[in-house]
C-alpha cells in the first residue's frame, strides 16, 4: 500500500473561534498555505479524542499517516484534559510538535518565564510572588498600585489592579475603586490559596455574576508593580511572532479595567514596534523554545518592558493589521519540515 503525502497534522479546537472570527481565518490560511505547497498535505485531528495507549500505538498512528510534525495551537486545554495531554506526549516521541510540550509547560508557568527571561537580560517587571496573606501585605506598601495575576493562566485570567489606602485593600473594576477582600485557606494537605473578594452593594444590578468575574484564587499569587499610562486608558502592545520575524504589532487598551484583551473589551489599533522592541519580542520567544507566539509589552512614557509571552493559542490580529498570519505561519512550518526531511536524509 503506498504511503500518503508527508502530512503535516494540525489540532486548532473549533471553540477558541466563537469569540473571534479572525482566529478560524487564521486556521482556513494555514491549511490553504500547506495544501498548495504541494510538498505536504495538512490535516485536522482531534488530538483529546484520539486513543493511543502505549508509545507503539503513537508509532502507527504516525506511521499510517505519515506524520512528519504537528501543530498545537492550544495549551490551557493541554493542562486540564489528561487524554490530550498523554497523546501528546506520546505522538511527540516521533514527529515534533509545534510548540513542543516543554515550551508549552514552560510558557503557561509565568514564575519559570519571568525568571528565564530576566536571566536572559530581556526587560521585564520585577515581579514577586505572594504565597501566604503575609506575604501580600509585606510586599504590597501603602499608597502603592500593583497588578496581580496566577502564575499559570492566560487570556487575562485573574489579572487584577489593586491598591492599599488606610491599610485597606482596593481593586480597580468597570471605572472605579472597589472594596475588596483578601483571604487566604490552607487544605488539608497544608496547600495553600489566596482568594480576593470584590464588595458590591447588594442592590446591585446582576451582583452574583459581576461576583463571578471578579473573585478569583489564586495559588501562588504574582504580584508585579504597576506599569502604564492610565491617563489614556490601560493598554498594551501585542505583536505576533512567527520563527525570528515580528509579523503584526497592534496596540490594546480598555478604559475601565486592567485587561485589554480584545475579548475582555479592549479595543486594538494597528502599530509598528521600534527595532528594538522587535529584537526583544523574538529574542523572549527564542528563550522559551517557542516557533511562534504572542509578545505583550507594557509602556509607561518612554520606557517598555515585556509583560508576558504567550505560546498558543495566541490570537491573531488580521482585521486590524491586514497581515495574513495563517499564511504566514504555514509557509514557516513548511520551512521547518523541508528541513526536517533533509536532517532524516543525511543521518547515517
Amino acid at each position: 500500500m503506498q504511503k500518503p503525502k508527508p502530512t503535516i497534522g494540525i489540532y486548532v479546537p473549533r471553540l477558541l473561534f466563537l469569540p473571534y472570527q479572525p482566529d478560524e481565518r487564521f486556521l482556513d490560511e494555514l491549511v490553504r498555505t500547506i495544501e498548495h505547497s504541494g510538498r505536504y498535505r495538512p490535516l485536522l485531528l482531534d488530538l483529546p479524542k484520539l486513543r493511543l495507549a502505549s508509545p507503539g500505538n503513537a508509532r502507527k498512528f504516525v506511521e499510517e499517516y505519515n506524520l512528519v510534525a504537528f501543530i498545537q495551537h492550544d495549551s490551557e486545554l493541554y493542562h486540564k484534559n489528561a487524554r490530550y495531554a498523554a497523546n501528546v506526549k506520546l505522538i511527540e516521541n516521533y514527529v515534533p510538535f509545534l510548540n513542543s510540550t516543554e515550551c508549552q509547560e514552560l510558557g503557561c508557568d509565568k514564575i519559570a518565564t519571568n525568571a528565564l527571561l530576566r536571566q536572559k537580560n530581556i526587560p521585564i517587571l520585577d515581579a514577586t510572588v505572594a504565597y501566604s496573606l503575609q506575604d501580600v501585605e509585606h510586599r504590597i506598601r501603602e499608597g502603592e498600585w500593583c497588578v496581580i495575576k496566577p502564575h499559570d493562566r492566560g487570556a487575562g485570567a485573574g489579572v487584577r489592579l489593586i491598591k492599599k489606602q488606610r491599610g485597606k485593600f482596593f481593586g480597580y473594576y468597570d471605572g472605579r475603586w472597589r472594596n475588596i477582600e483578601i483571604t487566604e485557606n490552607v487544605s488539608s494537605d497544608k496547600a495553600r490559596t489566596l482568594r480576593i473578594t470584590y464588595t458590591f452593594n447588594l442592590k446591585t444590578p446582576f451582583r452574583f455574576f459581576k461576583k463571578l468575574i471578579t473573585d478569583f484564587t489564586y495559588s501562588p499569587m504574582l504580584i508585579e508593580p504597576y506599569f502604564n499610562d492610565h491617563e489614556n486608558g490601560f493598554s498594551s502592545l501585542r505583536c505576533t511572532v512567527v520563527g525570528d520575524e515580528v509579523v503584526e504589532a497592534v496596540k490594546r487598551t480598555n478604559h475601565k479595567n486592567i485587561t485589554s484583551n480584545v475579548s475582555s473589551g479592549g479595543r486594538a489599533s494597528k502599530i509598528e514596534l521600534t527595532k528594538s522592541q522587535k529584537e526583544a519580542a523574538v529574542a523572549a520567544t527564542r528563550a522559551i523554545g517557542a516557533h511562534y507566539a504572542g509578545v505583550d509589552f507594557l509602556v509607561r512614557g518612554n520606557e517598555w518592558i515585556i509583560g508576558e509571552v504567550n505560546i498558543g493559542p495566541i490570537t491573531v490580529f488580521s482585521e486590524y493589521t491586514g497581515v495574513n498570519v495563517g499564511e504566514i505561519f504555514g509557509k514557516y512550518v513548511i520551512n521547518k519540515c523541508d528541513e526536517l526531511n533533509l536532517k532524516i536524509k543525511d543521518s547515517p
